[in-house]
Protein backbone atom coordinates (compact mmCIF):
# COMPACT_ATOMS: atom_id res chain seq x y z
CA UNK A 1 0.00 0.00 0.00
CA UNK A 2 2.74 2.31 -0.40
CA UNK A 3 1.97 5.97 -1.98
CA UNK A 4 -1.22 5.51 -0.15
CA UNK A 5 -3.25 8.50 1.82
CA UNK A 6 -4.72 7.42 5.10
CA UNK A 7 -6.68 9.60 7.81
CA UNK A 8 -6.90 9.47 11.22
CA UNK A 9 -9.81 9.67 13.06
CA UNK A 10 -8.50 11.33 16.34
CA UNK A 11 -6.51 14.87 15.64
CA UNK A 12 -3.38 15.23 14.93
CA UNK A 13 -1.00 18.22 15.66
CA UNK A 14 1.39 18.80 12.93
CA UNK A 15 4.25 21.34 13.73
CA UNK A 16 6.70 23.43 11.34
CA UNK A 17 4.74 23.19 8.24
CA UNK A 18 3.13 26.06 6.29
CA UNK A 19 0.15 26.27 4.02
CA UNK A 20 1.97 26.19 0.85
CA UNK A 21 0.73 24.66 -2.53
CA UNK A 22 -2.40 23.85 -0.86
CA UNK A 23 -0.78 20.35 0.73
CA UNK A 24 -2.67 21.12 3.79
CA UNK A 25 -5.50 23.03 4.08
CA UNK A 26 -6.57 23.27 7.68
CA UNK A 27 -5.35 26.49 9.85
CA UNK A 28 -2.59 26.27 12.88
CA UNK A 29 -1.40 23.28 11.39
CA UNK A 30 -4.22 20.96 12.89
CA UNK A 31 -5.66 17.84 11.32
CA UNK A 32 -8.81 16.32 12.68
CA UNK A 33 -11.82 14.11 11.41
CA UNK A 34 -13.35 17.25 8.74
CA UNK A 35 -10.00 18.32 7.89
CA UNK A 36 -9.53 17.44 3.83
CA UNK A 37 -5.54 17.03 2.94
CA UNK A 38 -4.02 16.92 -0.75
CA UNK A 39 -3.32 13.51 -2.15
CA UNK A 40 -0.51 12.55 -3.78
CA UNK A 41 -2.46 12.28 -6.94
CA UNK A 42 -4.45 15.20 -7.00
CA UNK A 43 -7.29 14.67 -5.11
CA UNK A 44 -9.24 16.62 -1.86
CA UNK A 45 -9.06 14.22 0.19
CA UNK A 46 -12.38 13.48 2.35
CA UNK A 47 -14.15 14.58 5.44
CA UNK A 48 -16.08 11.04 6.05
CA UNK A 49 -14.86 9.47 9.13
CA UNK A 50 -13.62 6.11 9.49
CA UNK A 51 -15.70 3.80 12.13
CA UNK A 52 -14.22 2.40 15.43
CA UNK A 53 -11.25 -0.42 13.76
CA UNK A 54 -11.55 1.02 10.10
CA UNK A 55 -8.87 3.80 7.98
CA UNK A 56 -9.78 5.90 5.03
CA UNK A 57 -7.92 3.90 1.54
CA UNK A 58 -8.04 5.18 -1.61
CA UNK A 59 -6.83 2.79 -4.28
CA UNK A 60 -7.16 5.98 -7.15
CA UNK A 61 -6.05 8.30 -4.66
CA UNK A 62 -8.77 10.73 -5.51
CA UNK A 63 -11.87 8.97 -4.20
CA UNK A 64 -11.73 7.49 -0.37
CA UNK A 65 -13.61 5.33 1.74
CA UNK A 66 -13.90 3.63 5.28
CA UNK A 67 -12.15 0.38 4.70
CA UNK A 68 -11.24 -2.36 7.11
CA UNK A 69 -8.02 -4.26 7.07
CA UNK A 70 -9.38 -8.07 6.09
CA UNK A 71 -11.10 -6.15 2.81
CA UNK A 72 -8.13 -5.58 1.77
CA UNK A 73 -6.12 -7.85 3.22
CA UNK A 74 -7.39 -11.61 3.13
CA UNK A 75 -7.29 -13.04 6.85
CA UNK A 76 -6.19 -16.40 6.67
CA UNK A 77 -7.60 -19.41 8.97
CA UNK A 78 -5.90 -22.48 9.93
CA UNK A 79 -8.44 -25.43 10.62
CA UNK A 80 -7.01 -29.33 11.47
CA UNK A 81 -8.91 -32.00 9.91
CA UNK A 82 -9.57 -35.24 10.77
CA UNK A 83 -12.76 -36.32 8.78
CA UNK A 84 -13.94 -35.46 5.17
CA UNK A 85 -15.08 -32.13 4.37
CA UNK A 86 -16.16 -29.44 2.29
CA UNK A 87 -12.78 -26.58 1.86
CA UNK A 88 -13.36 -22.98 2.02
CA UNK A 89 -11.24 -20.04 0.55
CA UNK A 90 -8.27 -18.74 3.01
CA UNK A 91 -7.68 -21.46 5.13
CA UNK A 92 -4.52 -23.37 6.13
CA UNK A 93 -5.63 -26.87 6.78
CA UNK A 94 -3.44 -29.40 8.54
CA UNK A 95 -5.20 -33.11 7.07
CA UNK A 96 -4.60 -36.09 10.08
CA UNK A 97 -3.67 -38.75 7.74
CA UNK A 98 -4.04 -41.85 10.00
CA UNK A 99 -6.86 -42.49 7.24
CA UNK A 100 -7.74 -41.30 4.30
CA UNK A 101 -9.18 -38.42 3.64
CA UNK A 102 -11.29 -36.39 0.66
CA UNK A 103 -11.24 -32.93 1.26
CA UNK A 104 -14.05 -31.28 -1.30
CA UNK A 105 -13.34 -27.54 -3.17
CA UNK A 106 -15.34 -25.34 -3.30
CA UNK A 107 -18.63 -25.52 -5.82
CA UNK A 108 -18.67 -21.56 -6.71
CA UNK A 109 -14.91 -20.42 -6.17
CA UNK A 110 -14.24 -17.07 -7.27
CA UNK A 111 -10.48 -16.24 -9.40
CA UNK A 112 -8.22 -15.47 -6.53
CA UNK A 113 -9.57 -18.21 -4.20
CA UNK A 114 -6.05 -19.55 -2.39
CA UNK A 115 -6.22 -23.17 -0.31
CA UNK A 116 -3.26 -24.50 1.60
CA UNK A 117 -3.23 -28.15 2.37
CA UNK A 118 -0.27 -29.76 4.96
CA UNK A 119 -0.36 -33.89 5.27
CA UNK A 120 0.13 -32.53 9.40
CA UNK A 121 1.12 -36.34 10.40
CA UNK A 122 3.00 -37.47 7.90
CA UNK A 123 1.06 -40.75 6.51
CA UNK A 124 -0.41 -39.15 3.05
CA UNK A 125 2.09 -41.91 1.09
CA UNK A 126 0.01 -44.58 2.62
CA UNK A 127 -3.42 -42.50 3.41
CA UNK A 128 -3.71 -40.25 0.91
CA UNK A 129 -5.58 -37.05 0.85
CA UNK A 130 -8.30 -36.58 -2.39
CA UNK A 131 -8.87 -33.37 -3.38
CA UNK A 132 -12.56 -33.91 -4.89
CA UNK A 133 -13.17 -30.81 -7.51
CA UNK A 134 -16.65 -30.86 -7.04
CA UNK A 135 -16.78 -30.83 -10.80
CA UNK A 136 -14.56 -27.97 -12.01
CA UNK A 137 -11.09 -28.14 -13.02
CA UNK A 138 -7.46 -28.66 -11.47
CA UNK A 139 -4.93 -27.86 -13.92
CA UNK A 140 -7.05 -28.02 -16.66
CA UNK A 141 -9.32 -30.27 -16.67
CA UNK A 142 -12.42 -31.94 -14.50
CA UNK A 143 -10.06 -34.33 -12.26
CA UNK A 144 -9.36 -35.06 -8.54
CA UNK A 145 -6.37 -34.60 -7.20
CA UNK A 146 -4.35 -37.32 -4.80
CA UNK A 147 -1.78 -36.27 -2.54
CA UNK A 148 -0.06 -38.89 -1.67
CA UNK A 149 3.44 -37.92 -0.42
CA UNK A 150 4.62 -37.53 3.62
CA UNK A 151 4.09 -34.19 4.77
CA UNK A 152 3.15 -32.89 1.86
CA UNK A 153 2.21 -29.16 1.09
CA UNK A 154 0.26 -27.96 -1.81
CA UNK A 155 -1.38 -24.51 -2.44
CA UNK A 156 -4.84 -24.35 -4.65
CA UNK A 157 -5.20 -20.91 -6.45
CA UNK A 158 -8.53 -20.37 -8.25
CA UNK A 159 -7.74 -19.08 -11.87
CA UNK A 160 -11.04 -18.66 -13.79
CA UNK A 161 -13.16 -21.59 -15.31
CA UNK A 162 -10.82 -21.98 -18.64
CA UNK A 163 -8.11 -23.50 -16.23
CA UNK A 164 -9.70 -23.52 -12.61
CA UNK A 165 -7.66 -24.63 -9.97
CA UNK A 166 -4.09 -24.05 -10.44
CA UNK A 167 -1.88 -26.28 -8.09
CA UNK A 168 1.60 -25.31 -7.02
Amino acid sequence: MADKDFKLKNKLTISGLTNSSGVLLSENHTVDSHTNLATQYGGTGTTVSPASGEFLYSSSGTSYAPTSVSSIVPLWSASEISSNITLTKNVNYFVNTSSSRTLTLPSTPSVGDEIHIFDQTGSAATNNIVVNSNSNKINGSVQNLEIDTAYAAVVLIYTGSGYGWRVG
